[in-house]
């Protein structure tokens, strides 16, 4: 990875790490009259050093409120996809104290607002988080703690180094199933594979050599297919590579690089179906599209499917939307999708967040 890429991917995850969601398409007349209209409350967090908060907007980027996290940010980029997520089926939140080292995890209420319930301490550094039941997976620079919630409380459950010579943590998921975690690692362009217990607790990190040069997020799309994006060496070199769990959880290639001839890939999103995966390239301010296969193979579709411009980042999709963080201005940006997954013109949702903001998260209700 070059400076300027680095740079690029530095400073553009402090738009770091997201997952918004939109409101599902229509159900019924009479649904509708039923439950009334969705609404989506869509989550970032400050990451700010003096003390970090999660913010709250609807989609139409009127605010719900500012919500202490009892942590610290960083006050920087992150550098990292996942720093806030959503589980519970939109009732949990959980984000990262970078600064203070630790994860805070809030209670959403069904207004959108958040209610602080707990910190816990995490390994050095924490940039991304994610959950599986009442587990709870953090990413630090060289570490995977996991906890089980209990209540209120978050109770440690284990804390596993990564692989040796890993290097630019940037992501955590449990794979489809629950039986691995995997990480990707920016600095050693590998990806780490630490298998889970009946308990949930992660065993030993094993190391699989990356298909292309520096991974950054990913997204699970159709088949449990990993898509990873590859931020490339220098401008115009970026690309994405899938992958696939064995019964046996041991990992495979299933594409290897897939240029997009963009710079900078960083982020990954996945369409609700699985078959379309959209990669956020902070160097060119463009959004890429791929058609996963059902056999975990991957196809370019369009190199620059939407230009939201600026520093694209973090990203997710739900209905009939694709979410993006772009701290560097400043913004959230809704892309609407057709119903064969192709993006429109994006529009500025929400705008003045902080610099320093990181992670994405969304509930539609």
């Amino acid at each position: 990875m070059n400076a300027k890429n680095a740079l690029s991917c530095a400073v553009v995850t402090a738009c770091a790490v997201g997952a918004i969601a939109v409101a599902a398409p229509a159900r019924a007349a009479t649904a509708a009259a039923a439950h009334g209209p969705r609404t989506t409350t869509v989550y970032t967090e400050t990451n700010a050093a003096t003390g970090n908060a999660i913010l709250a907007y609807r989609a139409d980027g009127s605010i719900v409120g500012r919500f202490a996290t009892g942590g610290l940010g960083n006050g920087g980029g992150l550098g990292s996809q996942g720093a806030v997520t959503v589980a519970d089926h939109g009732r949990t939140l959980y984000a990262v104290n970078a600064g203070s080292d630790t994860v805070s995890r809030f209670s959403i209420d069904r207004h959108g607002s958040l209610h602080l319930q707990s910190t816990a301490p995490t390994g050095a550094g924490p940039v991304s988080v994610a959950s599986h039941g009442d587990r709870v997976y953090v990413l630090g620079q060289s570490t995977v703690t996991a906890l089980r919630r209990l209540g209120n409380r978050l109770i440690p459950l284990g804390r596993q180094p990564l692989s040796a010579g890993a290097a630019g943590a940037a992501q955590v998921a449990v794979v489809p199933g629950g039986s691995a975690l995997l990480v990707t690692e920016k600095g050693s362009s590998t990806l780490d594979v630490l298998p889970l217990d009946s308990a949930g607790a992660p065993g030993p990190a094993s190391s699989v050599p990356s298909a292309g040069q520096t991974p950054f997020g990913f997204a699970f799309g159709r088949g449990g297919t990993a898509v990873v994006s590859n931020v490339g060496a220098g401008a115009g070199a970026s690309s994405a590579s899938a992958y696939r769990f064995s019964a046996h959880g041991t990992l495979r290639k299933t594409a290897a690089t897939v240029p997009d001839g963009q710079t900078a890939a960083c982020w990954v999103a996945v369409g609700a179906d699985g078959r379309t995966a959209y990669v956020e390239n902070a160097g060119s301010g463009t959004v890429s599209t791929y058609a996963v296969g059902a056999d975990g193979s991957l196809r370019l579709l369009d190199a620059s499917a939407t230009t939201p411009g600026g520093h694209v980042g973090d990203a997710t999709v739900s209905g009939d939307a694709l979410w993006i963080l772009d701290n560097r201005d400043g913004r959230i940006d809704a892309v609407p999708l057709a119903a064969d997954g192709t993006p429109g013109a994006p529009t500025v949702t929400v705008a003045g967040l902080p610099a320093s903001s990181a992670g994405m998260a969304a509930v539609t209700r």
